[in-house]
């Protein structure tokens, strides 16, 4: 039977999508689950039940199988997107040894906040949570046999092999020769953690095949082949069309982060503050990837919604349309707001003392003013990140924006306005199950990066005014100002 059909799983902490692409890169069928609750014991810390979530990965495949129609015969491989820098730890058995700890979990922060030695290590969190294990359980420290992300647990439980990709590694990776850098780790005390770190690959390479036992679970064909796949970011990246240097991705999602596409070969000069911004490994040896995030997208917005709005997102759920829809209706006739909203209700990567505030209000200002101020803030807010990128590595030729936040007319043509370029929309908004079917194509040799590359089809496209160009150009320096204005007022209020 023709091979017709690649098959998607991408991971995120609260959602799981199981998803059937053609081997071009086009969407035919796509299955969504929730996923179980997130689990906090103590404050900061953040799991998730390692079986329940190749369960509901298991479960996700069979649903789609069952209403595509599709048979196992017909699959080509199997590929990944999934959210990046947890610590999913594995048995020399292939037992979970602990539940899984999220990218959001702060337990690293304890440890290297106590230690000279540790900070100066610069070592990531997924290692740090390492330290952390080490010193709080030592037992389960012992048990440990591979330190796995999200989605190369799944992969584990579909193949039986430990691998990470380039994209989405457990400890810091030199990207010229592919291989760990592990004096960071013997440096903040965890040298036995060299051993567990698992066989490198890119994302875009098959690094086994689906068992007999994993084919029961979920209706694979035994033997299919299993690509790696690559972070959710990067996945995003190169599903909305970023295989060449001079593609910005804006992903207004939860964090809102921009992916800058360089060349494998491209250097970059030192980031001015550390988490300013971070390197990823692409999909394969040809390029990498710089990103940036304000730390607080879609999430800020999804506060303020609930904080006051709640009526609104009912009502969209009654019309059958989404909460942007029905707000963007009421934001239309209104100009622009001179309201500052600061958007960083979790800190940043750079500043964990930023806070969420809001400048200018007066006696006349309505929960619509400060909505479509908050719309102005993120949007600024991540510009200023993009403007920051793009003096860091090259003028970014093509922007796409992905993410829930791309629903938005608000966003689209607001993020047109401030870069002064075209933004545009894919068909295809779950463009992280798209990457990951590209990294299968990849992997097969249906295309390259540079050969028969399938390009992300358009929806639509946002062209900046010329009108507006001035008025933002204000805003982005007001912004800046008030981010440095209010930084010395973060840092004495975090010590109180």
């Amino acid at each position: 039977m023709e091979k017709k059909y690649f098959l998607t799983i991408d991971r995120g902490q609260s959602e799981i999508k199981a998803a059937f692409y053609t081997v071009n890169a086009e969407v035919v069928c796509l299955e969504s689950r929730r996923c179980q609750p997130i689990r906090s014991l103590k404050l900061g810390w953040a799991e998730q039940d390692m079986e329940l979530m190749w369960e509901q990965a298991a479960a996700a495949v069979r649903e789609l199988f069952c209403k595509s129609g599709i048979s196992p015969e017909e699959v080509a491989a199997v590929s990944f997107s999934g959210q990046g820098g947890g610590n999913f730890l594995v048995s020399q058995d292939g037992e979970a040894v602990y539940p899984g700890v999220l990218s959001m979990d702060s337990r690293h922060e304890e440890v290297m906040d106590h230690s000279e030695t540790q900070k100066e290590a610069e070592i990531p969190r997924t290692a740090a949570f390492m330290l952390w294990l080490k010193e709080k359980e030592p037992e389960v420290f012992k048990k440990v046999r591979w330190i796995l992300g999200s989605k190369d647990w799944i992969r584990y439980r579909l193949t039986g092999k430990a691998n990470a990709d380039m994209s989405d590694p457990p400890a810091p990776v030199d990207l010229d020769t592919g291989e760990y850098l592990t004096k960071c780790l013997e440096t903040a005390g965890i040298a036995e953690c060299i051993t567990m770190l698992p066989p490198l690959v890119y994302a875009s390479e098959i690094c086994g095949a689906v068992t007999e036992e994993a084919a029961e679970l979920t209706g694979l064909a035994a033997g299919t082949p299993v690509a790696a796949g690559a972070h959710d970011m990067i996945a995003c990246s190169i599903g909305s069309g970023g295989n060449k240097k001079g593609h910005l991705a804006v992903i207004m999602g939860t964090l809102g982060i921009n992916i800058a596409v360089l060349d494998a070969a491209a250097r970059l000069p030192a980031v001015q503050v550390p988490g300013e911004s971070f390197l990823f490994g692409g999909i394969t040896r040809e390029i990498k990837t710089v990103t940036t995030s304000i730390g607080s997208g879609c999430n800020t917005m999804n506060w303020l919604l609930d904080l006051m709005f709640s009526g609104e997102e009912q009502e969209a759920k009654e019309k059958g349309v989404s909460v942007f829809e029905l707000l963007e209706t009421r934001l239309a006739e209104k100009k622009e707001s001179s309201i500052v909203f600061q958007p960083y209700l979790l800190g940043t990567f750079y500043n964990s003392s930023a806070r969420a505030g809001i400048l200018g209000m007066t006696s006349h200002t309505t929960k619509e003013d400060i909505l479509l101020a908050l719309f102005q803030g993120i949007c600024i807010t991540m510009c200023i990140e993009i403007r920051r990128l793009e003096v860091r590595t090259q003028k970014f030729r093509e922007i796409w924006m992905t993410g829930g936040g791309s629903q938005s007319n608000i966003w689209g043509q607001m993020f047109a306005d401030v870069l002064k370029r075209p933004v545009h929309i894919g068909k295809d908004r779950e463009t992280g199950c798209r990457g990951a079917a590209i990294c299968a194509g990849v992997a097969l040799g249906y295309y390259t990066l540079q050969d028969g590359f399938p390009e992300p089809v358009r929806e639509k496209t946002y062209y900046p005014r010329e009108e507006k160009a001035a008025w933002y150009e204000e805003q982005l320096k007001l912004y800046q100002e008030a981010y440095d204005m209010s930084v010395d007022f973060w840092n004495r209020q975090k010590e109180l």
